[in-house]
């Protein structure tokens, strides 16, 4: 028999299937789309297209470049909100956000770090990139906890969060059903 809560918990329920998709889509289609314009106004700064040949081959240096120009501008987009409210642009809209295992906010550090780069990085391996990146999204479907292979790594899980509300520092516990009991998870 689980004790009542009292009147001055919350719960955190982990986000949907439905809403970490529709966040996915939001800021691997829409907000890339938007970014295009700075995105060849970069390419044409940095001359890359001096690193494309007649055939459309792109030279590696070409390809690490275009990489930390996309790095670049998606932190432009997103490093505030991920810094304050464990969100990017998609999660935002959807009402979801980052939080460690037990609920704590991270760092944008850690979170960049631990939960981006490694599969940023793994993405250019060649023919196992594709394999690893399509594994990172498919492991959603394994568990209760809704995590891709870049949660399990940093030790996220994704939230619902509703607006204007922070994460605060303190510890929650999620349970299996993906509902927490705490007492300040989310502050104003």
């Amino acid at each position: 028999m689980q004790p009542e809560p009292s009147s001055s918990r919350q719960y955190v329920e982990l986000a949907t299937l439905a809403q970490r998709f529709q966040a996915a889509i939001l800021d691997k289609v829409v907000f890339p789309t938007i970014m295009l314009v700075p995105f060849i106004l970069g390419f044409d700064l940095l001359n890359l297209s001096a690193g494309v040949d007649e055939n459309f081959t792109i030279s590696f240096a070409t390809q690490v470049k275009v990489s930390l120009l996309e790095i670049l501008l998606f932190m432009a987009l997103n490093s505030y909100l991920l810094k304050e409210y464990g969100q990017t642009l998609g999660k935002r809209i959807v009402g979801i956000a980052i939080v460690g295992e037990n609920g704590q906010r991270l760092s944008l550090q850690d979170i960049i770090l631990k939960r981006y780069l490694p599969f940023w990085l793994a993405a250019y391996l060649p023919f196992f990139g594709f394999i690893i990146t399509v594994s990172n999204f498919l492991a959603i479907f394994r568990g209760d906890k809704r995590r891709c292979l870049h949660d399990d790594l940093a030790k996220t899980l994704v939230i619902k969060m509703p607006r204007g509300r922070r994460i605060a520092s303190s510890e929650a516990h999620i349970d299996s059903e993906g509902k927490s009991e705490a007492s300040d998870v989310m502050d104003a």
